[in-house]
């Protein structure tokens, strides 16, 4: 079956898209690091060194799209005419659980913040539901392991105001 040739409509929304995406990853980019430290003196990664390779990866991936779109190699990555409205209300819900757990790293901190998010994410927003257990044990998991690679970085993260 032959994949749909996407229209100029379509075809200028995912261009203009990648681009602004691609501008806005190396904004961030260069402010990174005009601002942040990248290492401390002692040669250990400083609090900058992480922000700076998500960026640059944005930077690339939207660079990559670009190409993509430009080459017209994958019709994929040009914007569809149908939304997938379950797709969407994943998104959404997962970007106010961002926001929440956010919210709630003063009186949380780190850890127990990024628990429930881990918990409410695997048990209402993935679409393939692990048993109770499994959930448990990656929502432990996850944030202790990120914590400690932080605490290797020389990073503190959010702790609880009440202790």
């Amino acid at each position: 079956m032959e994949k749909e040739k996407p229209d100029k409509l379509n075809y200028r929304l995912s261009l203009m898209t990648a681009v602004l995406m691609a501008v806005f990853a190396l904004v961030i980019s260069i402010v990174i690091v005009s601002t942040l430290e990248l290492s401390h003196k002692t040669m250990v990664l400083g609090p900058g060194f992480y922000p700076l390779v998500l960026s640059v990866g944005m930077l690339i991936a939207s660079l990559y799209l670009v190409y993509q779109v430009l080459s017209g190699k994958s019709a994929d990555a040009v914007m569809k005419k149908a939304i997938d409205k379950l797709a969407v209300g994943r998104s959404l819900s997962l970007f106010a659980l961002a926001v929440i757990s956010v919210a709630a790293m003063p009186l949380l901190g780190f850890l127990g913040s990024m628990f429930l998010f881990s918990f409410v994410h695997l048990s209402f927003l993935e679409p393939k539901k692990l048993p109770l257990h499994w959930r448990l044990i990656y929502s432990v998991a996850i944030p202790v392991c990120t914590y400690y690679l932080f605490e290797v970085l020389t990073i503190t993260l959010p702790t609880p105001f009440w202790l």
